[in-house]
């Protein structure tokens, strides 16, 4: 969780070379960041920077950011363009398709190689939960959805980039698509007992805590989990990562994300220095490097000390054959992630993968353009 104290030390040296500039550090006081913005959009009291993955659907209220070379070299800045012009610039890029695990479950269990195909890891639920374990960590919240996402998200766009454009255009369907594959394992998956359905009970903190206990084998998490990993006391196992399962057991892309980025509202009446503390932000060697490790994320030409979990993450950076996005972004429709969120949850309580499939059909068919 990144704090008050964080952004404080980010910003302190822009401030010392700024004389009788201020910078007041915000949390939100909605459920986040994104429906905390909308709040002050409508109240007026909307902030000049905003540090967050937002939806593309607030960019029009956002600036554009100028077609400079330390705008274009920011990670994924060509990915997440919205009409052609980028609203948010990062700091580094997050990866999202791992699986941490619990080492010494998976000897317990028999499990002496990483599983690569769906088949292979829905077996090695089945050996850790009956070595004791849970098999699958999950949580409630938004965990849920964001999993799922991160396992499937390689498979639906790993050989078709424009698929979002493509369903827009009704080319393409969730039931035809990887989608339909992941969803029938997930049920599998809860049905067996490997996911516990009660997990929908439990925060995100606490499928954290959990996993540090030694209470499950795999989390299927993004590379800021190492942040925990690392500042972990006296942890009682050795944690190790892979790349998420493939139907066929191929490498997958990796689902990867704007780590820590920065859009300037419209609103602000000090975009010119708004612009000089966000270029600040994303290309100062100092602060970029100390953004990267505070989440342990990557940047092309950055490095920093790291653990061996950290080399671990980015050896499978370096190898994965390229790079998807998630379920926000140009092409689509917002509310997205919380309607795949939804569904994924309704797994739990009994609804069919052939039923969940078909609701996010419909839910896109229905919501198509926003």
């Amino acid at each position: 969780m990144l704090t008050k104290a964080y952004y404080q030390g980010l910003v302190a040296p822009f401030l010392k070379s700024h004389p009788g500039v201020t910078v007041t550090i915000e949390s939100p006081s909605g459920k986040n960041v994104q429906s905390t913005l909308q709040q002050e959009l409508v109240s007026g009291s909307a902030p000049d920077i905003v540090a967050s993955t937002l939806d593309p659907v607030v960019a029009q209220q956002m600036i554009a950011f100028p077609d400079s070379s330390w705008v274009t070299s920011t990670p994924l800045s060509d990915s997440n363009k919205v009409d052609g012009k980028n609203w948010q610039v990062a700091t580094g890029q997050q990866n999202q398709s791992l699986v941490y695990y619990n080492q010494t479950a998976f000897q317990k269990a028999g499990i002496t190689t990483p599983p690569k195909s769906l088949a292979e890891f829905t077996a090695d639920l089945a050996k850790l939960k009956n070595a004791g374990y849970v098999g699958l960590q999950t949580a409630g919240e938004w965990v849920t959805g964001a999993q799922f996402s991160m396992m499937a998200n390689p498979g639906l766009l790993g050989d078709n980039l424009n698929w979002y454009a493509e369903r827009n255009k009704k080319k393409v369907t969730f039931e035809q698509s990887a989608y339909n594959t992941y969803l029938k394992a997930y049920a599998g998956w809860i049905k067996s007992g490997t996911v516990p359905k009660n997990s929908l009970g439990e925060k995100y903190q606490t499928s954290i805590d959990n996993f540090l206990a030694g209470k499950s084998g795999m989390f299927v998490m993004g590379s800021w989990l190492n942040a925990s990993v690392n500042s972990a006391k006296n942890l009682p196992f050795k944690v190790g990562v892979f790349p998420t399962p493939t139907a066929d057991g191929s490498t997958p892309k990796q689902m990867s994300g704007q780590a820590q980025p920065y859009s300037i509202l419209k609103s602000s009446k000090h975009q010119g220095l708004a612009l000089d503390l966000v270029k600040y932000l994303v290309t100062d060697k100092n602060a970029v490097t100390a953004s990267l490790k505070s989440e342990g994320n990557f940047r092309a030409g950055y490095s920093y000390p790291g653990t061996e979990l950290d080399a671990a993450v980015g050896k499978i950076v370096d190898t994965a054959p390229g790079t998807v996005n998630g379920t926000a972004g140009p092409g689509v429709n917002a509310g997205f992630g919380n309607e795949l969120n939804t569904v994924v949850q309704s797994l739990y309580t009994g609804e069919s993968a052939d039923k969940a499939v078909a609701k996010l059909d419909s839910w896109w068919n229905a919501n198509a353009g926003q």
